[in-house]
């Protein structure tokens, strides 16, 4: 295998970027999914309909799945910089993975997930 040349590494250095924004996303659809797991109970077969739309990958789906619509709207009327960075987050799907995302969408979504403040991973946290 050959050493990687400049032009190697500048194509590398835009799909990892581009691979931050998709992750990003992927990492509020894993902290719903947690919510929703916290809702089984030991011993108990959960409902088969129930555990087939856990398999989503919809966002809007998962914060019904979690219970967590009403939760979502107070927070977004509370706060305009939560409600921008949901907007942001709100974009994702899964198939952004086979995508080409500008760094500065790449950024933007790293923040609107991971903001202390204001971050939509942080707002999960929350139910966990």
């Amino acid at each position: 295998m050959s050493e990687p040349s400049a032009r190697d590494l500048q194509a590398l250095a835009e799909m990892r970027l581009s691979a931050s924004y998709y992750l990003a996303g992927y990492s509020v659809e894993c902290g719903l999914k947690a919510i929703i797991a916290l809702s089984f109970r030991a011993q108990v077969i959960p409902n088969r309909k129930l555990v087939n739309q856990i398999y989503s990958h919809q966002l809007l789906e998962l914060i019904n799945l979690a219970g967590l619509k009403t939760k979502l709207l107070e927070r977004t009327k509370a706060s305009e910089h939560f409600n921008a960075n949901w907007a942001v987050v709100s974009d994702w799907t899964e198939e952004t993975r086979y995508q080409t995302t500008d760094p500065f969408m790449a950024v933007a979504m790293f923040q609107a997930v991971s903001d202390q403040q204001a971050g939509v991973l942080p707002w999960l946290k929350t139910h966990w």
